[in-house]
């Protein structure tokens, strides 16, 4: 058996070794035969209605604009981070207001509810803590009490 052929080699017939081609070389010409296929394909088309000077103007408009629009993009993404950061605020702060005018008789009626409940909290913490602070007071003043009435007996007793 030959190595270039598939049958094996007997004298009944006549074999004839027919070396195969590299399978890079078939890629090629086959796309090569593709390419060649799509200029015939873009000179029809090019061949049209439309002159090839007029095509060349549209394409080149097109790619103006295409360019223009690409760095508009890039320009609006190269702000610097403080602008960034100050149309956020601006969008959170109008996003706020929106709400704010969107509420219902009831949504207003239940903050008001909540801010009543939160000060009246607030006050009682503020209330409690005075307290604290009131007791502390009164116990440092118990002791120095007790502190002055065992020196004065201690005096007392010499």
């Amino acid at each position: 058996m030959s190595l270039n052929g598939s049958l094996p080699n007997n004298g009944n017939h006549a074999h004839m070794d027919v070396p195969v081609a590299p399978s890079y070389r078939m890629i090629n010409t086959t796309q090569t035969n593709n390419h060649r296929k799509g200029n015939e394909v873009q000179a029809e088309a090019r061949s049209g209605h439309s002159t090839p000077v007029k095509s060349l103007r549209t394409h080149n408009e097109l790619h103006k604009e295409l360019l223009l629009t690409h760095k508009k993009g890039l320009a609006l993404s190269s702000r610097s981070e403080l602008q960034q950061v100050l149309e956020r605020r601006k969008r959170v702060q109008s996003d706020q207001v929106d709400e704010g005018q969107s509420r219902t008789p009831l949504e207003d009626v239940l903050l008001r509810r909540q801010q009543k409940q939160l000060e009246k909290e607030k006050k009682h913490g503020e209330k409690e803590q005075e307290e604290a602070q009131l007791m502390e007071f009164v116990r440092v003043r118990q002791n120095l009490r007790k502190i002055h009435s065992v020196i004065q007996n201690k005096a007392g007793n010499f």
